[in-house]
């Protein structure tokens, strides 16, 4: 257990500290949203899918074999503990024919064999070809969008709206990530001009947007169709696209992506939630972005002359 803990924390340092906080709110989330299921096959199911995945994956079975005995027994101790959440979630909601469910998952996950897959590339012939970042964060966060529509989906199956909302919004806080990259030395410089890459950012955003985000407005049209969801909708799509106009300007305007965390945490992530509550912050986020795109356009207009 002791070289266990140290590959945890080995692990979290990796993600860094604001990532963690991000993922934590994530979890808080999800943790909501499954405290209010009341079907009795939901948590089972999601909870096999995660530990399945994480099972599947990870890369520590052979050393972990060599260094441990009884491997099994460390394994089947860990998913218990990750299991934890879904067990608490099931005892809040009431859901007690679950729990036997989870912890026979939890017992039965390390006889398992890994079942291994071909890395193909993925043609993705929808999303807009001239954003890299997005294409590249999108390859790296299908599954967690695999797993977000599909929890919309059981939103729509027990006629919960919410969680249809809690997905896409936890989508669009996600999509603001792929521009956390330190840039290049003259990397705009690709460009003809500013106002070429200002395009280009907008044109991705509006494109790539409406596309991943369409099957969750759908589903959420599905189980509500007032005005009300409409102007929902609407809100986020228009703070998403600023949110990540946004994080597309502000990573030329930071040297480091601690700074660009701290940053993102105070600001765009705050107006992103904030103004689908209350559309009107759409004209500050506006705001901000119109001035910080002048910022940046100063910083980098000698490229140009």
């Amino acid at each position: 257990m002791n070289l266990r803990s140290k590959q945890i924390v080995r692990v979290l340092a990796g993600i860094r500290p604001f990532r963690c906080l991000f993922l934590i709110g994530i979890a808080a989330i999800l943790f909501y949203a499954f405290a209010k299921v009341t079907s009795v096959w939901v948590l089972p199911v999601c909870y096999l899918l995660m530990l399945w995945l994480y099972h599947n994956s990870r890369k520590d079975k052979e050393f972990l074999s060599l260094q441990v005995h009884g491997i099994k027994r460390l394994f089947t101790a860990e998913y218990l503990l990750l299991g934890l959440p879904f067990i608490i979630s099931g005892i809040i909601a009431a859901n007690y024919i679950s729990l036997p469910v989870i912890i026979l998952i939890a017992v039965v996950m390390p006889w398992i064999h890994p079942v291994r897959f071909h890395s193909i590339a993925m043609p993705m012939p929808l999303l807009y070809s001239g954003d890299l970042l997005y294409r590249r964060m999108f390859r790296k966060q299908v599954s967690l969008y695999a797993v977000l529509l599909f929890l919309a989906f059981m939103g729509v199956l027990h006629d919960n709206v919410n969680l249809c909302k809690v997905c896409l919004i936890l989508w669009g806080a996600i999509q603001g990530t792929a521009y956390m990259v330190t840039p290049q030395k003259h990397e705009l410089s690709v460009y003809n001009s500013f106002g070429m890459y200002q395009l280009i950012l907008v044109k991705s955003g509006l494109r790539n947007i409406f596309i991943t985000m369409f099957p969750f407005i759908v589903l959420i049209l599905v189980l509500r169709h007032d005005t009300e969801t409409i102007l929902f909708c609407l809100a986020l799509f228009s703070s998403t696209l600023l949110y990540q106009w946004n994080m597309g300007m502000s990573r030329f305007s930071f040297e480091t992506q601690t700074v660009m965390g701290i940053y993102w945490l105070l600001f765009p992530l705050p107006l992103f939630l904030v103004s689908i509550i209350t559309p009107v912050v759409l004209i500050l986020y506006l705001a901000l972005n119109i001035g910080l795109t002048l910022s940046v356009k100063k910083k980098y207009k000698h490229i140009w002359n």
